[in-house]
């Protein structure tokens, strides 16, 4: 590979230089003022993502399964729960309607996911827990 005087390691043509102050490529997103849905938002990257965008802004509305932790969370950012099924389109379209009510929706994170202790492939050889989790992921 032809290294043409950059400093671009084994790319054979100059990077983009960053727009920004140095270290930057865009300058960050003004959210405030603007709606954000987290699907899964009760727990783990899904309640972090809500956290970082609430605390940037944004209202939030945490979508997911969970009541109690989805309430939670919610309260404690200011945000509103709508329990929902993202395999269930009429769900999935409360919790938009939801957001848009009160400001644009501008931000939507998908970390929306199921799990449990169980074979994927039974003794039959059927996908078994594959089958659900499929069907959770690909179903908006």
């Amino acid at each position: 590979m032809v290294n043409r005087g950059t400093d671009n390691g084994p790319f054979r043509y100059p990077l983009p230089r960053p727009a920004g102050p140095a270290g930057q490529y865009a300058p960050p997103m003004e959210l405030s003022g603007t709606a954000a849905i987290i699907s899964g938002g009760a727990s783990g990257l899904g309640e972090a993502a809500a956290r970082a965008l609430a605390a940037a802004g944004s209202a939030v509305v945490i979508a997911d399964l969970n009541e109690d932790r989805g309430k939670a969370v919610a309260a404690e950012i200011s945000g509103e729960f709508v329990k929902t099924d993202v395999s269930d389109e009429d769900a999935v379209a409360a919790a938009v309607d939801a957001a848009a009510k009160g400001a644009p929706l501008r931000a939507v994170v998908n970390c929306a996911g199921i799990g449990w202790a169980e074979r994927t492939v039974n003794r039959k050889g059927r996908r078994t827990a594959w089958r659900r989790s499929a069907r959770c992921s690909t179903s908006t």
